[in-house]
């Protein structure tokens, strides 16, 4: 191990006093890591734009961020790393039993997440192998020391290859019970018989004298989240490791969900719409100085909507992963409004993945658009009161004037535009999850919550389902059965910051009629 790491590894172990210099809340913050200069943080943490440190260590809140008091007992100090960690709580918990009452039940579902990290200087693309061999079929791309991922099955074989060549650089096999998969073309002992995490390489160690200052600091903390991996799993009772120390707590509030069942209820002026306003007013884009409201300005169109205050009861219906269900979040007024701007919008083909990553599959065959909040007032009252329900202002869900929130990084909403998709006979989005896997940086930006909402019923199959759902009942997944207006929460990180891969879903195939489907999309921390 390089020195500088076993200095860092042994601080973290708490041997080096001095270093450990505050009680984290949540994760560890980025100084806790070193005694260096910002300058020298940035080119750490290689911040494309040397952020503000103030904006990650201090903690500048933002938002509805959970008060200190209301921190989940689940997030607890691991005792030889300067971090605190979300435990896997007792089943019986869950069910408000003392624990050892209940047996957990094993998913019928066989598969898992996969996340692959380069740990070279080169850019690499990932490619799974059907048994025809190299190259394989395009998963995703890897930029230097980074990773990329997929859901996937024991014995599923991946190569890590470059792109202009078509070489392999290492071969991966999938192994029941390990998710994350490292590619090392330094590491003489990189394939140890006992770690399954190792790919095997296709030619001899490159040496190490090869890297560049920088390079050689992404390698070491590559390296540092490679051994950190088993300390987090042992501790947590099982969960895998798919972050970069150290990963912060999210910004954005998560709603508590300690047992089945458990409910939340908020309040909100964004009532329903029971009538459309007319046409001239509906289908006219909203302006930023319209979607900029004072808190004490009145409600918009309150002639067309329900009137009061509406109640949201968001209710938990799993554990783990986090999965909250909302009843009539929409009213049907709304609904037939979205659907009729997604008509008014050309339906493409859905892909998968983002950025350079995105393309076909067929693993996901539906057709998709999308819907800004200012596409109308209803559009900019669902936005509202989404906002309301996770906790989050709404500002930061839509472009803000310079002097909104000045310590946030960029100005743009945390939140992406509102994803319709539409789903025939036949189509389908099969296991996946939502997320990325984050870049270099320690508390890379990435999606951390999904609220869905479901825009028609009657259909035959279409459930949303969670096939690795903890539970102690049964071994199928917990299925979401479509109903008009309904939404659904899903968080795709834990207290701690971790990405929960318990998260993976399918939208099941549609057996008989239609399904229309709306995704909203939020950040944590930002979204770049």
């Amino acid at each position: 191990m390089n020195t500088n790491l076993t200095l860092l590894f042994l601080s973290l172990l708490g041997r080096n006093q001095g270093v450990l210099a505050q009680e984290p809340v949540g994760g560890a913050r980025v100084s806790q890591l070193e005694d260096r200069s910002q300058q020298q943080q940035c080119q750490t943490l290689d911040s494309k734009d040397c952020r503000n440190d103030d904006y990650f260590a201090q903690r500048t809140p933002y938002g509805d961020l959970i008060p200190e008091d209301e921190e989940d007992p689940m997030l607890q100090q691991m005792p030889t790393v300067d971090f605190k960690a979300y435990r896997r709580a007792d089943i019986s918990s869950m069910y408000q039993e003392p624990p050892g009452s209940r047996t957990e039940a094993t998913p019928r579902y066989n598969g898992q997440a996969g996340k692959f990290v380069n740990m070279s200087p080169d850019n690499l693309d990932l490619t799974y192998d059907n048994g025809s061999g190299p190259p394989g079929s395009l998963i995703g791309h890897a930029g230097p020391f980074e990773s990329t991922g997929t859901s996937t099955y024991p014995t599923h074989v991946f190569h890590y290859i470059k792109p202009d060549t078509k070489e392999v650089v290492c071969t991966m096999q999938v192994k029941k019970g390990s998710s994350i998969y490292y590619c090392d073309p330094f590491d003489a002992d990189n394939e140890k018989a006992d770690d399954p995490s190792a790919g095997v390489l296709s030619n001899p160690p490159r040496s190490l004298d090869e890297l560049t200052d920088r390079e050689r600091t992404l390698y070491d903390a590559a390296k540092f989240n490679r051994e950190f991996a088993p300390l987090y799993r042992e501790f947590t009772g099982g969960s895998e490791w798919f972050g970069n120390f150290p990963t912060e707590s999210p910004r954005h509030k998560m709603w508590r969900a300690d047992y089945f069942g458990q409910e939340h209820v908020i309040t909100t002026p964004e009532t329903q719409f029971k009538t459309l306003p007319p046409e001239d007013e509906l289908y006219v884009p909203l302006s930023m100085k319209e979607l900029v409201r004072n808190a004490s300005a009145p409600v918009p169109f309150q002639e067309y909507r329900e009137p009061g205050m509406m109640n949201v009861s968001i209710k938990a219906v799993s554990v783990a992963p986090r999965i909250f269900q909302i009843d009539n979040f929409l009213s049907e007024v709304e609904v037939d409004h979205i659907i009729e701007l997604a008509k008014r919008k050309q339906l493409k083909r859905s892909m998968i993945g983002s950025g350079t990553d995105a393309q076909v599959s067929d693993v996901r065959t539906s057709k998709t658009t999308w819907l800004a909040r200012q596409s109308s007032p209803i559009m900019d009252a669902i936005m509202r009161r989404a906002a309301d329900t996770l906790r989050i202002d709404e500002a930061l869900m839509r472009h803000r004037n310079p002097g909104e929130y000045p310590d946030m990084p960029n100005r743009h909403p945390i939140t992406e535009e509102l994803q319709i998709v539409h789903y025939g006979p036949g189509q389908e989005y099969t296991t996946h999850t939502d997320h990325g896997y984050p870049d270099t940086r320690p508390n890379a930006p990435s999606r951390s919550i999904n609220l869905c909402i479901y825009l028609n019923e009657g259909m035959v199959g279409g459930e949303t389902a969670f096939p690795r759902w903890r539970n102690a009942e049964t071994s199928e997944a917990i299925k979401a059965v479509p109903k008009k207006g309904k939404a659904m929460i899903f968080y795709m990180k834990n207290p701690d910051g971790n990405l929960d891969d318990l998260s993976q879903h399918a939208a099941m195939p549609i057996i008989e009629g239609e399904k229309w489907f709306a995704n909203l999309w939020t950040w944590d921390p930002f979204r770049e």
